[in-house]
């Protein structure tokens, strides 16, 4: 009989060995729940993975929610999401304190620089490889994939509004396409799901409104993170590019710089990349900053979770959002591909860092390297290359 506090065990123990992204997070629990602990059946497991394709939200982060409040309830969920979470969150924690204190160091400047060009790759590499793992032989996702990058590139749209829209007009696609097939969709769930996607369309429009109108610095940032954990389908790098919008561009809390040395400071820890939230929060508001952006880009999530595991058996097959949702993942790859464009501009800045970058592509595709073996040697290289150049 599997008790809360073994639940709570193991994954504070994956919350501080796991390294590798979320589809590694994945396989661990796979490797761990199913064959050595027993846990959980494969088809349990298949079952909590395909469910965490519905909600958005950290994708790995779902299925250790799910498998805990399947196995347990309640409460196991929370200490699930307290194991996961809370090593990184110290780790990043510490990093943020010491980069605001000595990130003028020359040393520090120099390994940053190294670092730059390398999260660039990676993101790259992360959408692309996605593109692999996500899309079917649908052609059509590939044309609202790339047609995702054309728009956010061209005319800078909020990536909220880009992955809304491509649900839409997803979910328009492929109900005309199976209205061809047959008569059997109905035209008033169509209609219905319809409507409630326009209406969603307009739901950051509204949180930005609010954002606008109230002044309190904690509160900004609780609305920011939660818009981001609450709103954004796909890899954590989507709620990172989503994060970059209002953290730069609008607010102009961090510059890009400072941007992508925190999602460094995400990518060299044990756990969800969007831990990258607790370094932006502290650097707007010190450590109450860093509780109130972690506990506010995880919670939405958390929440529509265990709402939805009251009723996941009888929507997981749904025609409607099962389309809907093959938009919202075409565009938030595609909005993964933007981010890196638009942050590159920064990291990118001299033939050095043009080379590194492509040669953290290289070594990406071509190569079994963990991404944070590679910044830490893109740190080494930055500042050997400031030494002696």
């Amino acid at each position: 009989m599997i008790t809360n506090f073994q639940i709570f065990r193991y994954f504070l123990y994956l919350g501080i060995t796991g390294f590798g992204g979320p589809f590694a997070f994945i396989e661990y629990m796979r490797r761990d729940l199913v064959i050595k602990k027993k846990w959980m059946t494969l088809e349990e497991f298949k079952n909590y993975f395909g469910y965490a394709q519905i909600a958005p939200g950290p994708l790995a982060f779902q299925v250790a929610v799910y498998f805990a409040y399947f196995k347990k309830g309640f409460w196991a969920a929370v200490l699930t999401l307290l194991g996961l979470v809370l090593p990184s969150f110290l780790i990043v924690l510490i990093f943020s304190i010491f980069y605001k204190e000595f990130s003028d160091i020359s040393y520090i400047v120099w390994g940053l620089y190294g670092i730059g060009p390398i999260i660039i790759s990676i993101i790259f590499y992360s959408g692309f490889n996605l593109t692999r793992t996500v899309f079917t032989k649908d052609i059509f996702q590939y044309v609202l994939f790339f047609s995702a990058i054309a728009v956010s590139v061209f005319f800078k749209i909020h990536i909220l509004i880009l992955i809304l829209s491509f649900a839409f007009i997803a979910l328009v696609y492929y109900t005309l396409k199976e209205k061809f097939k047959s008569d059997k969709v109905n035209s008033i769930s169509v209609f219905a799901l319809t409507a409630i996607l326009s209406a969603i369309n307009y739901v950051p429009v509204i949180l930005n409104q609010f954002i606008d109108y109230v002044n309190n610095k904690l509160l900004d940032i609780a609305l920011v993170f939660m818009k981001a954990g609450a709103l954004t389908y796909g890899s954590g790098f989507v709620i990172i590019g989503v994060l970059r919008h209002d953290v730069v561009e609008k607010f102009h809390w961090l510059t890009a710089k400072e941007f992508i040395d925190g999602i460094a400071f995400g990518q060299i820890t044990p756990g969800p990349v969007v831990i990258t939230s607790t370094f932006i929060g502290y650097m707007v508001s010190g450590i109450p900053g860093s509780i109130v952006a972690t506990v506010s880009v995880f919670l939405p999530t958390f929440i529509i979770v265990l709402i939805l595991a009251q009723v996941i058996e009888k929507v997981k097959d749904n025609f409607y959002l099962k389309a809907a949702i093959r938009g919202a993942n075409a565009a938030a790859i595609g909005a993964i591909i933007t981010t890196a464009y638009f942050l590159s501009k920064d990291a990118l800045v001299d033939y050095w860092t043009y080379g590194m970058f492509l040669s953290g592509i290289g070594i990406l595709f071509y190569t079994k390297l963990k991404p944070y073996y590679l910044i830490i040697l893109s740190a080494a290289a930055g500042i050997a290359i400031k030494f002696f150049f």
